[in-house]
């Protein structure tokens, strides 16, 4: 079982994300704010991150940054979704991939599985 942290601040996106991480027997840690990311992600020893591009209280960029800057938490892969193409300014920011939203699920779970399996 591999514990994922799930980042978004729409309920029911967070609700499906999380049924579907369920389905595919991870487990499943969820927060709303970027605030929330770090702490969570070291408290947690997530093996990944999965978050919104826009979260309330502001983009996740900071959290990514925060991420890759300590040395505990650098290694995680991190997957940002957004519904406006971002990709290049959060692969600046260090993440491992960047998914537009809306995605299918298959398509989600195979960037899953290529990040962990990147690991």
């Amino acid at each position: 079982m591999v514990k994922i942290l799930v980042a978004d601040d729409d309920r029911v996106m967070l609700g499906l994300l999380e049924t579907l991480m369920d389905l595919e027997g991870h487990q499943v840690i969820t927060v709303t704010t970027p605030e929330a990311i770090v702490p969570t992600a070291k408290r947690e020893n997530v093996a990944m991150v999965l978050m919104d591009y826009n979260l309330t209280g502001g983009n996740s960029l900071g959290a990514l940054k925060d991420l890759r800057s300590d040395p505990d938490l650098a290694h995680i892969p991190v997957l940002v979704a957004s519904g406006m193409d971002h990709k290049i300014e959060c692969t600046n920011a260090g993440a491992n991939g960047f998914m537009l939203k809306p995605f299918r699920p298959a398509a989600l779970l195979s960037e899953i599985q290529t990040l962990l399996q990147q690991q």
